[in-house]
């Protein structure tokens, strides 16, 4: 049975995308307050918290975004297409580099990244 309050035919309760109800007249969601208050409590005990959780600048890249698109590039320039490469063209090299490529390669270079952004970027003490 459909609630006649909530205006989805399917009486589904329709939020917005930042935690806010779709209708004014409800409370806000009480998690994303909570969670809230204890970032700010986190942030005022360790500055350097804050650091680690806070949204990259507008424009640039979060560090797990970065991640993602360099691990992708690597891993299809350095892996995938060698592998094609190497099975098109019969050169086992080129297989063999490109499938430890495609296994290592979405591994290690997030992990290569964030080893480079802590040296760059150091936390703050």
């Amino acid at each position: 049975m459909a609630n006649p309050d909530v205006p989805h035919p399917g009486g589904v309760d329709p939020h917005d995308e930042h935690g806010r109800p779709a209708v004014p007249d409800r409370p806000a969601d009480p998690v994303a307050e909570r969670f809230g208050a204890i970032v700010s409590a986190l942030a005022q005990e360790d500055p350097r918290f804050a650091r680690r959780v806070s949204a990259p600048a507008p424009g640039r890249m979060g560090a797990g975004n970065l991640a993602l698109v360099l691990g992708l590039v690597a891993t299809v320039l350095l892996g995938a297409v060698p592998l094609v490469l190497g099975l098109h063209l019969g050169s086992v090299v080129l297989a063999v580099v490109g499938a430890v490529g495609c296994l290592v390669l979405p591994v290690g270079v997030p992990l290569l990244l964030r080893t480079v952004l802590y040296r760059v970027r150091p936390l703050r003490r």
